[in-house]
């Protein structure tokens, strides 16, 4: 199987023991019906529950590589976008096949699961993957020609932080038919004055439920504004959103039902 890097991987048998080093991989081994095969995971693999129970070998950012051979895996899945390159190597050296996930659009995810249901001969992921280009596709036909509602994505309020078109979250507000007003921005996860946010005007709010309460406060400081005319700023379920997994259709399904709901009120003004 090709992984999201291009590399192609060629295993002699179906994996039968993983290491998954990121909480979207391990949630996808276990959507496939292959969490019984997964040896080992890094922090933060908190879904499904069952992987609570799996022994950690490390987290995003840098893992145990002695733990990891200890284990004996015959296929470690990595994050390409967030593990360490040069241990993932040595591990290649050792002989043991790393596929790298890295997910950067919604088609990446259905790939993925194929790629690791074939790795593992798992039969689930056919129409796992089958199931969420369906799903997809009726978010997007649903919401394609709706108006274009203005979005600012509240990343986090101190720091005032938001993300640009690369992370997945903006294509989903994209898919939402909304306009994520710093699309366009150099970094990836800019970091923002409150008058960048105001000279933008945007029409919705949004963030996610690890932002404390209270956190509206800011913005209706400008009445002017017209989220703040309008009221609408809206906290939404942030595990689903920030993994690249099926559940990610799930959050999105939940950002185009409260812009949908913006959309209306601010139409029926």
């Amino acid at each position: 199987m090709t992984d999201n890097h291009g590399r192609v991987i060629d295993i002699a048998q179906p994996a039968k023991r993983v290491i998954a080093l990121a909480p979207h991989i391990t949630e996808s081994l276990f959507a496939i019906g292959a969490g019984d095969r997964v040896v080992g995971v890094v922090s933060h693999s908190d879904y499904p529950p069952q992987a609570l129970d799996i022994p950690i070998v490390g987290d995003a950012q840098g893992f145990n590589l002695e733990a990891i051979i200890a284990l004996q895996p015959d296929l470690v899945v990595a994050w390409a976008g967030g593990n360490p390159l040069l241990p993932l190597q040595r591990l290649e050296r050792l002989g043991i096949p790393v596929y790298y996930s890295d997910p950067k659009v919604f088609s990446d995810i259905a790939h993925n699961l194929r790629a690791l249901g074939r790795l593992l001969q798992r039969p689930e992921a056919e129409p796992l993957a089958s199931e969420f280009e369906r799903r997809l596709q009726q978010l997007q036909h649903s919401y394609a020609s709706r108006t274009k509602i203005r979005v600012f994505y509240q990343l986090w309020h101190q720091p005032l932080m938001t993300l640009n078109k690369s992370q997945m979250i903006s294509q989903a507000i994209d898919l939402c038919g909304g306009e994520n007003l710093f699309a366009d921005h150099r970094e990836a996860v800019p970091h923002l004055g409150i008058e960048s946010v105001l000279q933008t005007d945007p029409q919705v709010i949004l963030t996610g439920e690890n932002v404390p309460d209270g956190w509206e406060q800011q913005w209706l400081a400008w009445p002017k504004l017209a989220a703040s005319r309008y009221q609408q700023f809206y906290r939404l379920n942030e595990d689903l959103l920030y993994r690249p997994t099926m559940r990610l259709l799930d959050g999105t399904q939940q950002m185009c039902n409260v812009i949908q709901q913006a959309r209306l009120k601010i139409d029926q003004d």
